[in-house]
């Protein structure tokens, strides 16, 4: 794929949308640990390579219509490369698919077919909703399907998840969310004061929500994304050209890695 001479090499990573499927399998990891479920290598590739193509297959959908003025970097690198991104999408879903029918346990198959559909009516229905200006209900979906996603094998390995793992389900999707509103509203130049306001309350609830490694991760990773949001409240539309290349791609990096801890 062809990327611009002004962007730093550091940056493929977030280009090619691999952040997200490494932020994921971080999760689910530690999901693992905080509530002891069977995690197989066919369970962290599938997870990985279907978060991959959805991200994907988003930002073509993202691209579709006209550019922007100020379009993100990474729409951009998608734009130019439609065709490659394309052939690339297709490769990673014969892959998961691969993966999915002969390695994963039937049980959690089953389950992930649920998700699959909800994905499948994500990416056929979004392109509507944007013609209908409905695109405030996108962030909400796409927490929903990388949480549940994450949350697949877990779920399917609990006696009682609706008891068990429903309430950390929740403190992740309101992470999620509130990472994705981070990170649009300051490429749009937009405040991102309600944004490290929501990761504060989030943190404050998680708090409250006892003794638990999970909430206790999540809390963290608020706390950690609201201090990366307040500077950015500050520096809103200040920066343009190759700086503005490297600080939009890196203030992303920094919140992937702040979900990271």
């Amino acid at each position: 794929m062809r990327r611009s001479p002004n962007t730093p090499f550091w940056l493929w990573m977030n280009l090619l949308s691999l952040d997200a499927p490494l932020v994921a399998l971080v999760w689910q990891d530690f999901l693992a640990r905080c509530y002891p479920s069977l995690l197989r290598p066919a369970g962290r590739c599938v997870l990985s390579l279907t978060v991959w193509a959805l991200y994907i297959a988003d930002r073509l959908i993202d691209v579709r219509g006209p550019a922007a003025e100020n379009e993100p970097t990474r729409h951009r690198f998608y734009r130019q490369n439609r065709g490659r991104a394309k052939v690339l999408l297709t490769c990673v879903v014969f892959a998961d698919l691969f993966i999915a029918l002969l390695w994963l346990r039937r049980a959690v198959f089953s389950n992930g077919l649920l998700i699959g559909a909800g994905v499948a009516c994500y990416l056929a229905v979004f392109p509507f909703w944007r013609l209908a200006g409905l695109t405030r209900w996108k962030r909400p979906g796409a927490a929903l399907l990388f949480t549940a996603g994450i949350f697949l094998v877990a779920w399917t390995g609990t006696v009682n998840p609706w008891r068990v793992l429903v309430g950390p389900a929740i403190a992740l999707w309101a992470l999620c969310l509130g990472n994705m509103m981070l990170i649009e509203w300051w490429e749009e130049g937009r405040s991102t004061a309600r944004g490290w306001i929501w990761m504060v309350l989030l943190a404050s609830s998680c708090a409250l929500s006892g003794h638990s490694r999970w909430y206790a991760a999540v809390a963290v990773t608020a706390l950690g994304l609201a201090a990366v949001g307040l500077p950015l409240d500050r520096t809103s539309g200040r920066v343009s050209g190759v700086g503005d290349v490297c600080s939009r791609c890196g203030i992303k990096c920094q919140c992937e890695l702040c979900m990271m801890g």
